[in-house]
């Protein structure tokens, strides 16, 4: 016959072994991210002051995370993946830079469109087990580049 007691388990037994798992689960952090920061700059190597406002998306190579930072006033971005500045995994990435405009209708592009697309930018960062610094050259619009 089944009796009860014979399965009991001691409060402090059992209050040890949830803090043992609990303790074990702490150090589980998942992987680690690394600080990557970095200026957008034009091909003559001067601040890209005119793209703040706009952003840098990053994609990795595989496809599957991504990335992005605001460009401040000065051309320069912190990325972050999940959350504000928290940094990128390490590995190679495809770059984009878009340009923000609030005005309706937009004005012509300040950015060559190809830097705008993940898939032609041609724009490529290495995070490594470190803080990152990148420099990200890009093109003024032909529009631009005439004046």
């Amino acid at each position: 016959m089944f009796h009860p007691r014979s399965i009991a388990v001691r409060p402090w037994t059992s209050a040890f072994s949830i803090a043992v798992a609990l303790l074990s689960l702490a150090g589980c952090g998942g992987p680690r991210l690394y600080p990557v920061h970095g200026k957008v700059t034009w091909e003559n190597g001067s601040e890209a002051r005119e793209l703040a406002g706009g952003m840098v998306v990053c994609e990795s190579a595989d496809g599957r995370v991504g990335a992005r930072g605001d460009i401040e006033k000065d051309g320069s971005f912190r990325l972050c993946t999940y959350k504000p500045e928290d940094g990128l995994l390490p590995g190679k990435y495809r770059v984009a830079v878009v340009e923000y405009s609030p005005k309706e209708p937009p004005p012509p592009p300040i950015i060559d469109r190809a830097f705008s697309r993940l898939e032609e930018s041609g724009l490529e960062i290495n995070v490594e087990p470190k803080t990152n610094d990148v420099t990200l050259k890009v093109r003024h619009a032909r529009s631009q580049a005439r004046r």
